[in-house]
């Protein structure tokens, strides 16, 4: 619906087809969001497809892109890419929705000790984190604002129900329409290693890492050793003490935190990959 909105004719291709059958006109350039290209993949696309642009590409292919986009890796990565490469690494092109722009520049104000928490292990929480999470801060933690998103969860819908109804300071959340605002809204928020912790520090919320994935781990040592979050490890795994930890910090060190994470991401990365992506099409 967006694409059609926007103007674009979309078409649906089987994955299974050949390279040749996804590609019966003449597209200007081709964006690709696949994690292990191959060199022959990208080669192939090259005989229809002028310039192609790919994000977070680990796999061979990415040596043959015209412009290679990585948010987790840092500049100096690029030393490893071809000459015929442009990279966008770093913090500056994390791609988030425009709201953060805004969200961004509005300031923040903590109260002295810790009132609202979010947590959100992502839209699937592939590792069944979000219930247990908030049964266990609403045992230790009575006085907190508890906001739990649930995404698509529906398996654990009745225990949540049941909590909601034994505390008042619980507010369930499914899906959300701007992320930028419920994360603003809260003063710390526990989350994966993934986009949602670039979300956060973007609009200078601290974020609590548990990462539920291992490639995530790098992204969560990299913030915190920025100040800008902590990580508490992986998965079922984490360090629950450093949580009790972090829930204790005041008014200094959650304003510390934000600023620093503010520094990181400024919510702009959105606009300067589309100005990369516009000057190449103008190439063609």
């Amino acid at each position: 619906d967006l694409l059609t909105r926007c103007g674009f004719t979309p078409t649906l291709v089987d994955p299974e087809a050949l390279i040749s059958e996804y590609f019966n006109k003449f597209y200007d350039i081709a964006i690709l969001d696949i994690q292990d290209t191959t060199e022959s993949l990208i080669c192939s696309i090259k005989k229809f497809i002028p310039r192609i642009v790919s994000f977070e590409d680990l796999g061979t292919g990415r040596n043959h892109t015209d412009i290679l986009i990585d948010c987790n890796l840092a500049p100096s990565e690029s030393k490893k890419l071809t000459f015929g490469t442009r990279t966008l690494f770093g913090t500056d092109y994390s791609v988030l929705h425009p709201d953060f722009a805004d969200y961004h520049e509005r300031p923040r104000e903590f109260n002295a000790s810790l009132q609202s928490v979010l947590i959100t292990m992502g839209a699937t929480d592939p590792q069944g984190l979000t219930l247990p999470l908030t049964q266990l801060l609403l045992k230790e933690k009575k006085d907190l604002k508890l906001t739990a998103l649930t995404g698509h969860n529906t398996t654990s819908a009745s225990q949540f129900d049941e909590l909601a109804s034994k505390f008042k300071s619980l507010n369930l959340v499914g899906p959300v329409s701007n992320m930028a605002k419920t994360l603003w809204e809260h003063e710390m928020v526990v989350c994966a290693g993934g986009v949602t912790l670039h979300e956060a520090i973007a609009v200078g919320t601290p974020g609590f890492v548990i990462n539920q994935a291992e490639h995530q781990q790098s992204k969560a040592r990299f913030v915190e050793d920025s100040g800008a979050a902590v990580n508490l490890g992986m998965g079922n795994k984490y360090n629950i003490e450093k949580l009790w930890e972090t829930l204790s910090l005041g008014k200094t060190a959650l304003e510390s935190m934000s600023l620093k994470g503010k520094k990181l991401i400024d919510g702009r990365g959105v606009f300067r990959v589309t100005e990369a992506i516009t000057e190449l099409i103008k190439k063609c």
